[in-house]
């Protein structure tokens, strides 16, 4: 063979090569894609990947936000992002809600009622309605019927590192937090007296004369410090002082020893009530077993005295019937006498009448002697009954007190459940909605209800929209929490409520800009005032976690029932 003809063998050898190379290489890939689809573990749900590790700051506040247009979902703690994923929100027709939800519940193996037992894996539930956050197929564009799906493994590391009551922002548009404040922000507590004097929480303690008013000083108050200097032993003094029962706690430390002082009070009782109620059951138990001898020798009485008193009755009878007797007889000796016009009576007629006479005093004797029996013996009888008479009003009164005992355990022990769920609750961010709309402020711990109230709202020339403030943490100065502002929906340019000629321009330019949210933020908290009685309840619980939702929409009371934080729409 010429050189040429083994260059060309050459050639094709390493043609062919390659393409063996190939095939097994493909082959390889097809066992391997069917030893995947074979295996039980694969599915469209559940793909084999390895889930990714999200290590979130413990304790803080969670914030997911969803972007429609995005299609992704942002998790922000108070360090900032953590971490994001693809979703895929509801198709047209079967939009997605947007607006501000929570975390209602959460299922790893959770069916549909709606879709035919649909299955949704790491479910999060944000409407009773039946949106939520689950694990489902993410094709890169709206696809489902509602909900918002989540990647398989992304659903499953989410659902480690959440909880309920997380707070979910939907919103059309793009949205992150950003830090904010405002003097209308929530502080919590001082922490104790010494940082709130100096940080200047505390006011001046004020002292009363009881001077006439000069021109000088108008009131008859002074301010203690120029009198006598407020120092730490005067602080301990006032602080060991009683307390007023209802008096709010004024720094954070004051509040935990209260709430401390409360369950210590609360068990003493407990236990005092237990006490009693154990003492009043012993004094009941023998109460009851000093009535039931009572009654033994009641009835012992009763069936010795008995025969006594039938006998006095037999006795009374027989003197009656004898009595009745000598009565009629008499009556008829007297008729028969005047109608014979005879003087006198027969030997017969004399006989028979003291014969009657005869037994009605015998009788007479034996029913007297039948009564001083059975009265020797009705004295003791009385004495048995007066006895039993005692021991009943003593077991009717111990019975009474062990009823009385356990009402007061049982109100001892639901005191004592309500304070521990009280402090239960006090780890529980509080959430505030501000509705501008219906002039009204809602307050919520947790899901349970605290309080709603009227509030003052100045009117407002157009929308603001729904702006979120979370507390993430306690600031520098620990008498202050510092806010992060989440915008879940600005108004559009039209309903902006900016002046000038400029307003298209500005419109068109920042709707979805921070400067822009930050003005309609800020418009919004300056628009409405707080009672201060509110205003105290909100302080005493503002804590890491809290939240404040104002928005010039109402609340929608059909997605805002039972075991709901809240949800207000905005489209």
């Amino acid at each position: 063979m010429s050189g040429v003809g083994w260059v060309h063998v050459r050639r094709i050898s390493k043609v062919w090569g390659q393409v063996a190379r190939t095939l097994r290489s493909f082959a390889a890939s097809v066992a391997v894609i069917a030893a995947i689809a074979a295996s039980p573990m694969a599915s469209a749900r559940q793909p084999t990947l390895r889930t990714p590790t999200i290590s979130a700051e413990p304790n803080s506040p969670l914030l997911l936000i969803v972007s429609i247009r995005q299609q992704k979902v942002h998790v922000y703690d108070v360090n900032g992002e953590i971490t994001s994923s693809r979703v895929s929100t509801g198709r047209p027709g079967f939009d997605t809600p947007q607006g501000v939800f929570s975390i209602l519940e959460k299922n790893v193996h959770h069916e549909s009622n709606i879709y035919s037992g649909a299955e949704m894996p790491y479910q999060q539930r944000i409407t009773w309605s039946g949106v939520a956050l689950h694990a489902g197929v993410v094709p890169g564009f709206r696809a489902s019927h509602g909900c918002i799906r989540l990647p398989y493994s992304f659903s499953k590391t989410l659902f480690d590192i959440t909880k309920v009551g997380n707070r979910v922002i939907v919103t059309g548009d793009d949205a992150a937090p950003l830090a904010f404040d405002h003097p209308k922000l929530f502080r919590p507590l001082p922490l104790d007296e010494a940082s709130a004097m100096k940080s200047g929480r505390m006011g001046q303690p004020q002292l009363a004369v009881n001077d006439q008013a000069s021109d000088a000083a108008s009131d008859a108050v002074e301010e203690l410090p120029r009198f006598i200097g407020v120092s730490p032993a005067l602080i301990r003094a006032v602080s060991q002082m009683p307390r007023d029962p209802l008096r709010r706690p004024t720094t954070r430390v004051e509040a935990d020893k209260m709430m401390r002082e409360k369950i210590t009070q609360l068990q003493a009782e407990l236990k005092s009530a237990d006490s009693a109620r154990a003492s009043a059951t012993d004094k009941a138990n023998a109460a009851i077993k000093d009535f039931a001898a009572a009654n033994d020798r009641r009835e012992a009485a009763r069936r010795d005295i008995q025969p006594l008193r039938d006998a006095v009755n037999a006795a009374e009878k027989k003197q009656r019937d004898a009595t009745h007797a000598f009565e009629d007889y008499m009556s008829g000796a007297a008729a028969n006498v005047s109608s014979k016009s005879v003087s006198g009576k027969s030997d017969d007629a004399r006989d028979r009448e003291g014969e009657l006479e005869d037994a009605v005093l015998n009788l007479t004797r034996d029913a007297d002697a039948a009564r001083a029996s059975v009265a020797k013996n009705e004295m003791s009888f009385a004495e048995v009954q007066a006895s039993f008479s005692a021991a009943q009003s003593a077991r009717d009164a111990a019975v009474e007190a062990v009823r009385q005992a356990q009402t007061d355990l049982q109100s001892a022990q639901v005191a004592l459940a309500d304070a521990n769920r009280e402090i239960s609750h006090r780890s529980r961010p509080i959430s505030v909605l501000v509705s501008l709309k219906a002039q009204r402020v809602y307050i919520r711990q947790g899901v349970d209800p605290l309080l709603e109230a009227p509030i003052t709202v100045a009117p407002l020339p157009g929308r603001v929209g729904t702006h979120v403030f979370t507390a993430m943490r306690y600031g520098r100065d620990p008498n202050t929490l510092e806010w992060q502002l989440v915008s879940a929906q600005t108004p559009s340019p039209d309903q902006a409520f900016e002046g000038g000629s400029d307003k298209k321009k500005r419109g068109r330019d920042l709707p979805q800009a921070r400067g822009f949210n930050v003005q309609m933020a800020t418009a919004a908290l300056d628009a409405f005032t707080i009672p201060d009685d509110i205003l105290a309840t909100i302080t005493e619980l503002a804590r890491p976690g809290a939240s404040l939702i104002v928005s010039d929409r109402e609340l929608p009371l059909n997605e805002n029932g039972d075991g709901t934080e809240f949800v207000v729409l905005t489209r």
